[in-house]
């Protein structure tokens, strides 16, 4: 039987499933970090350029993208309440469906 083993790709390179930790939910300002509607695509980046990974999240509902500042360290992150990812003083949405 042929077995394949799910990687992810990140900057540490590639990891096998069996060595990844368990799922944790992330908690912003004291809050579980959620969505208002549909599916969340989280992605880590350094968003302000202090040197620390921030966390992105995509929502399903209406493409809009929320950002949670990591007002912690790169190792022990902790992060501060979402504020929306915008340009030109518009809130960012990406297309969905």
């Amino acid at each position: 039987m042929l077995r394949t083993a799910i990687v992810l790709a990140g900057a540490a390179g590639l990891a096998a499933a069996q060595d990844l930790a368990e799922p944790v939910r992330l908690m912003a300002d004291g809050e579980y970090v959620d969505t208002e509607i549909g599916h969340a695509a989280p992605y880590l980046h350094d968003m302000n350029g202090d040197g620390k990974r921030d966390l992105l999240v995509g929502q399903f509902g209406e493409g809009k993208l929320r950002i949670y500042t990591n007002v912690g360290t790169e190792t022990e992150p902790r992060y501060s309440g979402l504020t929306w990812f915008e340009t030109g003083g518009k809130v960012v949405k990406v297309p969905t469906g």
